[in-house]
């Protein structure tokens, strides 16, 4: 659904701009599973509908957004939380997403994320994440976390 109008609804589009090849919606996402991973998928898929990436592009970036995502909503933010905004941005040769939550803070490791041993149960999205993409940041920015991820590309 998309909206161009102050009043924001969760999951909603509340920001569309297309300039020249270049593509950038925002959307707000539940701080509730399974809302949130609902909500994102929807998003995903308005994205998609606007661009013209490779199936292999979008099911890459899909999961390595997914992945940071469901580490927000598991670990970092709880019900009743401001929404997650999400920035997603698609130019000729950058796909990117900016995640913003209010949620506890991380300390993300200098150097690659490590997976964990075989037999643990958790552990490994953000790690999947950082091999799939071409760029993961974070920062802690007063109370807010803020999120990166760019994934270079050739448009289809």
């Amino acid at each position: 659904m998309v909206r161009r109008t102050q009043h924001v609804v969760p999951g909603a589009v509340i920001a569309k701009r297309q300039v020249m090849h270049w593509i950038e919606h925002d959307y707000e996402l539940s701080a509730k599973l399974p809302e949130g991973i609902e909500q994102l998928h929807t998003a995903l898929a308005t994205f998609w509908a606007a661009t013209h990436l490779s199936a292999e592009t979008r099911m890459r970036f899909g999961t390595a957004l997914a992945e940071v995502i469901a580490n927000i909503l598991q670990y970092a933010v709880v019900p009743g939380d401001p929404p997650i905004k999400l920035r997603l941005r698609c130019t000729p040769t950058i796909l990117e997403a900016q995640i913003v939550d209010q949620g506890l803070s991380w300390t993300m490791p200098d150097t690659t994320i490590a997976m964990p041993e075989h037999w643990e149960e958790r552990g490994r999205g953000l790690a999947i994440a950082q091999a799939i993409l071409d760029k993961l940041q974070y920062r802690r920015f007063r109370n807010v976390n803020c999120w990166r991820l760019v994934l270079l590309h050739k448009t289809a």
